[in-house]
């Protein structure tokens, strides 16, 4: 992307180039892509991009304007339906041939049934603004494992090894629950494969004054000039009547009004700010950003991984090599070389003491062990130098490791900044509970 715009391709050609822009754009109802960013999907199909646009609901609780489609207010299943028919006729008219349903064939994860992630629906807050219904359905998209949303739409990202995400801010642009939950999933799935990911901005273009003036001055927005397409996205609009109005405002614009009667201008300068990747703050380990579980996992781990380096190092210090007669304690060297990478290896990984340090544990435990003679008689430490050596050693390497005041490698990758013609090699990691760090849902509560 560039500070006029979200990513455009450097040559659109064969399937597979690296340069060629893939943006996946993920939204919580049908009529959401095109309300707002359908000029931006439009004018980058026009441009040449690879265009995905993800689902996650069928808009099942939308409200009905239309009185000739008033039977359908009353029947979520039979709206749910309509609405296929009218986001597929949009998807036409803003040119987009790869358009999914979270959950379905496509956006689901490999192995699981086939499933419909069902509108959470909303309520109007005393202060103007959206908020969850009291009676989520146990089929909603909020009510759903959080783990398995995001696995669904990181199917998506291996399938299309996008360049560029794109859906909600974190507020979801006015709270509905299911555009907050679009956003964490949204988040998430970029983060597991650094892709860059870039929220919508609300408002940008009907912003005036001090808002405006922040707005310009950020030059992490980046804003897409769709008046060329504008016919594209008011066809578009037009395909959605079941949840919108297109109507004509002063001055020639043409408008939007919604089911609770509020008429916005149909936007033709699309917004969207690109959102980093938090770094933690100071102190803040690898080991504090994971589940339980994955504590846990990885403690166990790391103890036995101490325990085997230990006996692998006991059994091989003894051995040497000569060069020009004289003996060298290969073994002995190789062997402390080996613990040292190990315990400060998981102390770079993880950011923390205390993987490191039951490492160390499980390495000194196994010298214990070892070093008492076996009941033949025979020993693995015998009084010699390179025994002495190699225990001495190991408390060398593990109170050097353990005290020194800083041992932590380079970011943990985050997102890869825009331009980057590489960005999308790695797509492919899949979710897992233990890389999943807690965030907050539509409800409020955070998702392990």
């Amino acid at each position: 992307m560039n500070s006029s715009a979200p990513p455009t391709p450097a040559s659109p050609s064969t399937p597979g180039d690296p340069r060629l822009e893939r943006v996946l754009f993920v939204h919580a109802h049908p009529d959401d892509e095109t309300i707002t960013t359908g000029g931006t999907i439009a004018a980058l199909v026009e441009a040449g991009a690879a265009v995905t646009v993800v689902t996650c609901t069928r808009g099942e609780l939308g409200e009905v304007i239309p009185d000739d489609l008033a039977a359908l207010r009353d029947d979520p299943a039979a709206l749910a339906v309509h609405r296929e028919g009218e986001i597929a006729a949009a998807m036409q008219d803003l040119g987009v041939d790869d358009h999914r349903f979270l959950g379905s064939p496509g956006a689901r994860t490999a192995g699981l049934p086939e499933r419909a992630y069902r509108d959470s629906g909303m309520v109007w807050r005393s202060d103007g603004v959206a908020g969850p219904t009291p009676d989520l359905h146990p089929a909603a998209f909020c009510a759903a494992e959080f783990g398995e949303v995001v696995s669904d739409l990181s199917a998506v990202v291996q399938s299309v090894r996008p360049t560029a995400i794109v859906s909600y801010d974190e507020d979801g642009g006015y709270h509905h629950p299911d555009h907050v939950r679009a956003n964490r999933v949204a988040v998430r799935a970029a983060r597991l494969v650094g892709v860059p990911y870039f929220a919508i901005v609300a408002g940008a273009e009907s912003a005036e004054g001090p808002e405006a003036d922040a707005l310009a001055a950020d030059d992490t927005v980046f804003t897409m000039d769709a008046r060329h397409v504008a016919p594209r996205k008011l066809a578009a609009l037009r395909d959605h009547r079941s949840q919108v109005e297109v109507v004509d405002l002063p001055g020639g614009r043409a408008g939007i009004r919604f089911p609770h009667g509020a008429v916005e201008p149909v936007t033709v300068r699309e917004s969207f700010r690109f959102v980093s990747e938090p770094t933690a703050p100071e102190g803040v380990s690898e080991m504090a950003r994971m589940t339980t579980g994955g504590r846990v996992t990885a403690l166990v781990l790391a103890l036995a991984a101490g325990a085997v380096f230990g006996m692998i190092g006991t059994v091989m210090h003894q051995s040497t090599i000569t060069i020009g007669g004289a003996p060298i304690w290969s073994g002995l060297v190789l062997a402390l070389l080996m613990s040292l990478a190990l315990l400060a290896g998981l102390r770079s990984l993880f950011g923390s003491r205390a993987v490191a340090g039951v490492a160390a544990v499980g390495l000194v435990g196994a010298l214990v062990v070892l070093w008492q003679a076996s009941p033949g008689g025979s020993v693995l430490l015998p009084a010699n130098t390179p025994a002495y050596v190699w225990l001495v050693g190991v408390v060398v390497v593990v109170t050097l490791v353990l005290g020194w005041p800083r041992l932590r490698g380079g970011s943990a990758g985050g997102a890869t900044p825009p331009g980057d013609p590489t960005r999308a090699s790695s797509v492919g990691a899949q979710p897992t509970g233990d890389r999943l760090d807690a965030l907050p849902d539509a409800k409020g509560t955070p998702q392990t």
